[in-house]
């Protein structure tokens, strides 16, 4: 029964942080509920979770690669900077993150914790898609 319970607040998170921008199902989201679909154990949706986070940074290192090379001088030192600025808020909100969910006692917490990582990696991957995809008006090859 804990585990039905585990299922209804997990997925309840990962449906409440999808945007209505991204209703279409990311061939990532899809892999990751694909994989916890065949080991629905504590492990098993961290290991998928962690192996999401990893194609999204995968993925947010290929768009931020397209922008650069489409941008001009100024607006690529623009796009660094951001860059840079980002990764500290993204090690900031990990440390954040994990000083939270220590908190938490229960493995229920383990899934949600590496979720909530892979969230802010996530969130950037998307938003340097939608920065490229504006500037070309369209998806890459």
């Amino acid at each position: 029964m804990k585990k039905i319970y585990f299922f209804i607040i997990f997925y309840f998170l990962i449906g409440i942080s999808v945007s209505k921008a991204q209703e279409s199902s990311h061939p990532i989201d899809k892999y990751m509920d694909s994989c916890m679909e065949k080991d629905y154990s504590t492990a098993g949706m961290v290991k998928c979770t962690e192996e999401a986070m990893e194609m999204w940074d995968v993925e947010l290192n290929k768009y931020y690669k397209l922008l650069i090379g489409i941008l001009d001088e100024n607006s690529k030192n623009e796009l660094k900077y951001a860059e840079t600025m980002w990764i500290k808020y993204r090690d900031s909100e990990f440390r954040n993150i994990n000083n939270i969910y220590a908190k938490m006692e229960g493995t229920m917490y383990i899934p949600m914790y590496v979720y909530a990582k892979m969230n802010i990696v996530k969130e950037r991957a998307l938003k340097l898609k939608d920065y490229y995809e504006l500037l070309t008006n369209k998806e890459p090859e």
